[in-house]
């Protein structure tokens, strides 16, 4: 793997930070390109991790992040 990519919508606060907590960069956002299940069309922020940053930081945040919660 290169590059691992999320998705959220982009007024999930709760998920957008809980992604940035593990490490995600975020890309940018893209316009009204889904439906909310109202029916409002909604922004998407896309975030990704790198192989590089997974090997050289996110991996060991990570497996810290797991061990604390035990």
């Amino acid at each position: 793997m290169e590059r691992v990519e999320f998705r959220a919508d982009n007024d999930n606060k709760r998920s957008i930070a809980a992604m940035h907590s593990i490490g995600c960069k975020t890309e940018g956002i893209l316009r009204s390109n889904g439906f909310k299940p109202n029916g409002e069309r909604r922004d998407s922020i896309v975030l990704s991790i790198l192989k590089a940053e997974w090997e050289n930081e996110v991996k060991n945040n990570l497996f810290e992040k797991l061990l604390s919660l035990q």
